[in-house]
């Protein structure tokens, strides 16, 4: 997707309040401080469309924000990040929780969820694994993405995404994405990844990008 036009288009903290167009959704899961709202900036090449905060639990709502480019549309969805122990339990569990499962369990036009992980962890945490147990368990498609890779040395993001692709079980040949909203690592592949996606759910696209020759690599 050529980005033509971003804006943020609707926030709610109400389980099952969502937008009226029915467009293809990308949503972005992880931990709190993981990096989602920082990826997304990235991802849009813009600076502040997307909240990012030092402090871990600020983002306390479902976000959606609107692309459009190549004759396409979709939706960015970002979701509130799990996991942070100075967020108040009866948020984590209860406020949080129903956000993200309801959403999760809708009908909205999901056309893959974005994993994201930190890659200097070894490995998915407990929380993670609940999250990728039960999106394989409602088959809904993953991208897995390891953030923050500018903070380790080239051999050591190799061997990470390794160690990560071995303890999600992917088979041969996949691997998750190393990516840094720093150096730009990852950008391309990933969204790589979400055009085809995208494509999937937009009627006539992959006529037309087939008509192209391939996916267009001009995200700016």
């Amino acid at each position: 997707m050529k980005i033509q036009d971003v804006r943020s288009e609707f926030t709610t903290s109400r389980p099952g309040d969502y937008p009226s167009d029915a467009l293809p959704e990308i949503a972005f899961l992880g931990r709190s401080n993981v990096g989602k709202s920082s990826l997304i900036n990235s991802l849009l090449n813009r600076k502040r469309l997307a909240r990012t905060s030092k402090a871990p639990g600020r983002t306390r709502a479902i976000h959606w924000y609107r692309v459009e480019g190549s004759g396409q549309r979709c939706h960015f969805v970002d979701l509130p990040g799990y996991g942070y122990a100075r967020v108040p339990r009866r948020v984590r569990e209860h406020e949080w929780a129903a956000l993200i499962e309801t959403y999760l369990r809708s009908k909205q036009p999901m056309a893959v969820a974005i994993q994201l992980l930190d890659i200097r962890r070894e490995g998915p945490t407990t929380l993670d694994e609940q999250m990728i147990e039960w999106l394989r368990a409602n088959e809904r498609p993953t991208t897995y993405v390891l953030t923050k890779a500018d903070k380790l040395s080239r051999s050591r993001r190799a061997r990470a995404a390794q160690l990560f692709a071995r303890k999600l079980q992917l088979p041969d040949g996949m691997r998750p994405i190393p990516y840094s909203t720093v150096t730009g690592e990852g950008r391309a592949e990933l969204w790589s990844v979400l055009d085809s996606h995208i494509a999937k759910g937009s009627p006539g696209y992959g006529e037309r990008l087939a008509g192209r020759g391939g996916v267009d690599e001009d995200h700016r």
